[in-house]
């Protein structure tokens, strides 16, 4: 009789250890929190503009937009938009000087909403530099056409391209042209039988600058 009282009372000494075992190990389970991993979405801040046929591309702010532009399109804003003539400034630089400018091939204007073209942060013209003219030869000829041409007084010199800049691996030369509004930078690269002139105004304009590179 007392053996199994014995017997029954380790029995359930057995089951309390158990049952205590049990509610130890599910507390301390409940304890541990769910560690998630965050998911992290890059958004990009900046779009590239890139155009293979002049060989040149560079990287501009999400709030602003570029579009390409023309000589005939030039014209028509400088003429208040109300006359279409594709020759106009290029007629007038021959009969003043007796010679064309440079072929033109192409340009890219950075925007900001106001879509103002004369305050662009960052403007690229391109032209057709067959013989190779140096920067100071091109610029003797041609000044910075269409934007600031004609002027022989001693104002010339003052904004000339000699200042000089490595921009895309290349040999850069710009002048500042500290009378116009913004007072915009010019910025020649003379490569592979082009002339690329960049017009650079304020700090946007500069962050544009520093990401154009030739492709």
């Amino acid at each position: 009789m007392q053996k199994g009282f014995a017997h029954l009372g380790l029995l359930l000494i057995g089951i309390i250890i158990i049952l205590g075992g049990g509610y130890l190990y599910l507390n301390q389970s409940s304890g541990i929190k769910n560690v998630t991993t965050p998911i992290v979405t890059i958004i990009s801040s900046v779009h590239t503009y890139s155009n293979n046929s002049l060989g040149f591309e560079f990287q501009y702010s999400k709030d602003l937009k570029v579009l390409e532009d023309s000589e005939e399109e030039f014209n028509q804003r400088v003429a208040g938009g109300t006359v279409k003539a594709v020759a106009d400034l290029r007629k007038n630089f021959k009969g003043y000087v007796f010679y064309e400018p440079g072929k033109f091939l192409g340009a890219a204007v950075v925007l900001e909403k106001e879509e103002n073209y004369d305050a662009s942060p960052f403007t690229v013209w391109v032209f057709d530099n067959p013989d190779n003219l140096s920067i100071g030869s091109w610029d003797k000829k041609y000044w910075y056409y269409p934007f600031v041409w004609g002027d022989f007084t001693q104002r010339r010199n003052a904004v000339a391209p000699v200042t000089e800049a490595t921009i895309s691996g290349q040999l850069a030369k710009f002048g500042i042209v500290d009378y116009q509004p913004g007072k915009p930078k010019f910025v020649y690269i003379s490569k592979s039988g082009k002339m690329y002139m960049l017009r650079v105004i304020g700090d946007e304009g500069e962050k544009v600058l520093q990401t154009f590179k030739f492709i």
